[in-house]
């Protein structure tokens, strides 16, 4: 046995070689395509074409390989490549240990510096000003609904959504104590909501106060053994607390969506996804016939939220999600149609459709 394991062990080492050869090659080509970039003001970051070379890699790949296992490769090459390029600064709702937090880290673990910002709003400030590249938001939930202050804030900024991000949420009860001798309970209104159920009927009696991240819950968790906090795993790990139960979630498929938010539009992938802010005429039907534009296209319309638009009394805007890209041939037309029936569109960007991220 040990003989056979060596000889296979022998031929492993030799793949191995061959594949730093070949990961060197590949880091050069890119340093190459970087230079060019920072000559002619390109961004470097360029989430459509890693989309391109991720979904073409993952019609070949044969098991035991699975497509998310190419995936994470791949994420994690590109995060190294980009970093021999240029090193960028992503601001994300902190502090440390956020599920924004989480989401960023996974897509810019190797070529960012992560500012954390206190509010949602700063994060947008960060990216408007330019005092950071990249912005990393949350904006909606599956059981919960929208984030209506991104909403808010990207209908009023001058950025771009370039990417979305989507990460499953496992909320879990931290502590530094028992659950028996728990009295509070911090967290984010996001968690709490979202593990409102599990609250009622297994500490039915103890105060629950919210925090601007489940971060700062664990701070709070810490400081008191009867306090406890609704965060993730990676937060206990992070701030040095036990997990005191797991997946205490109402519904276990629980992903939130984020978006990486910049100043420039991501170049098509072939699976985008456009979002618009629209704001219809006030006559009848005007509703139902700029969805229609959408319909005679067979465009698929995967989100519609309203919010007031805060400039007249019950005036609404509307945020709409579909398939497509911009440069497609049935998104221009669909486009043209809307613009009859609306005051107003603007376009917050055509970017690759996010898959859920391990």
């Amino acid at each position: 046995m040990e003989k056979e394991i060596k000889e296979l062990r022998k031929k492993i080492d030799a793949i191995d070689k061959q594949l730093i050869a070949i990961l060197r090659q590949r880091t050069n080509l890119s340093l190459k395509i970087g230079q060019i970039k920072r000559k002619n003001g390109k961004a470097i970051f360029d989430p459509g074409r890693e989309k391109v070379i991720i979904d073409a890699l993952k019609k070949k790949v044969q098991g035991p390989i699975t497509p998310a296992m190419i995936e994470e490769v791949y994420s994690t090459i590109f995060s190294i490549s980009r970093s021999l390029q240029e090193k960028k600064k992503v601001a994300y709702l902190g502090p440390i240990g956020t599920y924004s937090f989480q989401a960023a880290d996974k897509v810019f673990r190797y070529d960012a510096t992560l500012l954390a910002m206190p509010t949602i709003e700063d994060v947008f400030q960060e990216v408007s000003s330019s005092r950071a590249d990249l912005g990393v938001v949350p904006v909606e939930n599956s059981t919960e609904g929208m984030v209506t202050q991104t909403l808010d804030l990207i209908a009023s900024s001058s950025v771009y959504i370039s990417k979305e991000v989507m990460l499953p949420i496992r909320n879990a009860l931290l502590g530094k104590g028992s659950v028996e001798k728990i009295k509070k309970v911090y967290s984010h209104q996001q968690p709490i909501a979202q593990c409102r159920h599990w609250l009622r009927e297994n500490l039915p009696n103890v105060t629950i106060i919210e925090t601007k991240s489940t971060a700062d819950a664990a701070l709070m968790a810490k400081k008191d053994k009867t306090c406890a906090a609704i965060a993730s795993e990676f937060t206990a790990q992070y701030y040095g607390l036990n997990i005191l139960v797991s997946n205490i979630n109402d519904y276990p498929n629980n992903t939130t969506r984020f978006w990486i938010v910049s100043k420039n539009m991501a170049s098509p992938s072939g699976h985008d996804k456009t979002s618009f802010i629209v704001t219809l005429d006030n006559s009848p039907g005007a509703l139902y016939k700029a969805l229609g534009a959408f319909a005679k296209q067979s465009i698929n319309l995967t989100k519609i939220e309203s919010r007031p638009s805060k400039k007249s009394t019950w005036e609404y805007i509307f945020f709409v999600d579909i398939q497509g890209n911009l440069k497609d041939k049935a998104v221009k037309q669909a486009v043209a149609e809307l613009k009859a029936y609306t005051r107003d569109i603007i376009v917050l960007g055509s970017y690759p459709e996010g898959e859920i991220l391990n």
